[in-house]
C-alpha cells in the first residue's frame, strides 16, 4: 500500500469529529439562609450548636475550617461521600448586612449519589428539621458558577470572542519555540461575574497527577486507591479534547433563587470561530497576523485594525464564515438553572416567586437552656 492510502484508509477510520457542547452543570454554589435569633441570646444558641460541630467532627463526619479572618464565628466542612466538602459558615458577625445567620457553599458538580441528602442531614441535626427546611424554601444566592464542556474542541483551532467584555486576559503558556493558549478570562476582578474559556482537559491532566503525587509512594499493587487514580489519568489522556465555557456569578448579592433564570444568559455572549472548518482563507502571512491580534488583543479589536485596510473585507469575510454553528447558546442559561434544580439541593417551591405559594414566616419559639 501507498503511504497515500494509508492516509487516507486512516481518514476514514478516525475522523476528525465536529465540537460538541454538553449539558450545563453547576460548577460553584454559595447561598445564605436568614437565620435569626429573635430575642434568644446569640452566644447561648451559637454555645449549644458549638458541642454539636465538635461532636460531628469527633464523629469524623466533619472537619474545622480555618480563615484568616472570617465573617462567621463558627466555620467547618461536611465531609461528602464523593470526595468533596461543603463549606458552612454560622453565626454572621452582622445577620442584617450578610443578609443571613449561615452560608454554605458546595461545588454540585463533584456530587456523588447522596451527598446532598448528607448536608440536609447534617444541618437539620444542628439547626432542627422543621427550621432548615423552612429556611431552605427562601435561599438567597451568594456564588453561582454554571459551566459548559464543549467535547472534541481546543482552543488553539479557534477564536473566541466575549461581547460587552471591558477587559479580556490571556493565559499561555510556552512549550519549545511556540506555545499555545490555555484559557481567556473576559472581566475584571471586582466585577459582579466573570466569564472564562479555558481548556479543561489540561485542568483533569494535572488533577489527577497531583493526585497520584499526594497518594504517597506506596506501590500501585499494594494500594487499590492509587491504582484507581493512575486508571483515571489513563482516562483523562485517551478521553477527548475539551474546552470549558463558564460563567461564574461571583457577587449574586442575595438572589433569590425563582430570579435566576431570569438573568442575563452570558453564554449568548460568546462567540466561535472553528477554525478546522473549510471556509474563507486569507493569505498566510494575513491570516497569521489576524489570529495573533486575536489572540492577543481580542477579536473586537483585532477586527478594527483592519478595518481601514485594503483587507477589511477579506479578514471579516473570514471571521464570519468561521462561526462556529455547533455553538447554540440560546437555552444554555435555562438549561443550567435547571441543572441547579436537579441537584436536589433546594425544595421545587424555593424555585417559585412568593405569589405562587402561601409563605408562612417561621419563628423559633423553643428557648435554649
Amino acid at each position: 500500500l501507498r503511504p497515500s492510502s494509508l492516509q487516507s484508509s486512516d481518514m476514514k477510520i478516525r475522523p476528525v469529529l465536529q465540537p460538541s457542547p454538553q449539558t450545563p452543570v453547576v460548577d460553584g454554589l454559595a447561598f445564605i439562609l436568614a437565620w435569626t435569633y429573635d430575642r434568644l441570646d446569640q452566644d447561648t444558641v451559637l454555645k449549644k450548636l458549638r458541642s454539636s460541630i465538635n461532636k460531628l467532627i469527633e464523629s469524623g463526619a466533619c472537619e474545622r475550617a480555618y480563615f484568616g479572618k472570617s465573617r462567621y464565628r463558627e466555620n467547618f466542612n461536611i465531609l461528602l461521600g464523593g470526595g468533596s466538602k461543603a463549606l458552612v459558615q454560622i453565626g454572621a458577625v452582622d445577620s442584617i448586612r450578610q443578609k443571613g445567620g449561615i452560608r454554605i457553599e458546595c461545588n454540585p458538580a463533584k456530587f456523588a449519589g447522596g451527598d446532598a441528602q448528607q448536608i440536609h442531614r447534617v444541618m437539620r441535626g444542628l439547626i432542627g428539621r422543621r427550621e432548615y427546611n423552612e429556611l431552605m424554601r427562601r435561599p438567597l444566592l451568594n456564588v453561582f458558577h454554571a459551566a459548559v464542556d464543549i467535547h472534541h474542541a481546543a482552543l488553539n483551532r479557534m477564536l473566541v470572542r466575549y461581547d460587552n467584555g471591558q477587559r479580556m486576559s490571556v493565559m499561555a503558556k510556552r512549550v519549545g519555540k511556540g506555545g499555545f493558549i490555555e484559557g481567556y478570562n473576559f472581566g475584571s476582578v471586582s466585577s459582579d461575574y466573570e466569564t472564562t474559556a479555558y481548556n479543561k482537559r489540561q485542568e483533569l491532566v494535572h488533577a489527577a497527577i497531583l493526585a497520584i503525587a499526594q497518594s504517597g509512594s506506596s506501590g500501585f499493587n499494594d494500594d487499590p486507591l492509587k491504582a484507581n487514580k493512575i486508571k483515571q489519568l489513563k482516562r483523562v489522556l485517551g478521553g477527548p479534547e475539551i474546552v470549558r465555557v463558564e460563567v461564574r456569578g461571583k457577587k449574586m448579592r442575595g438572589l433569590p433563587l425563582w430570579k435566576l433564570s431570569q438573568q442575563t444568559n452570558r453564554f449568548a455572549r460568546f462567540h466561535f470561530a472553528d477554525l478546522s472548518a473549510r471556509c474563507a482563507e486569507l493569505e498566510p502571512l494575513i491570516e497569521k497576523s489576524f489570529l495573533a491580534m486575536c489572540r492577543q488583543d481580542g477579536v473586537k479589536a483585532a477586527l478594527e485594525v483592519f478595518k481601514h485596510t485594503d483587507h477589511a473585507r477579506k479578514v471579516h469575510a473570514f471571521w464570519r464564515s468561521h462561526q462556529a454553528a455547533w455553538w447554540k447558546p440560546e437555552e444554555l442559561w435555562q438549561q443550567a438553572c435547571d441543572a441547579l434544580r436537579d441537584t436536589r439541593m433546594f425544595p421545587p417551591e424555593a424555585f417559585e416567586p412568593p405569589g405562587s405559594q402561601v409563605e408562612q414566616p417561621y419563628k423559633k419559639r423553643r428557648r435554649v437552656r
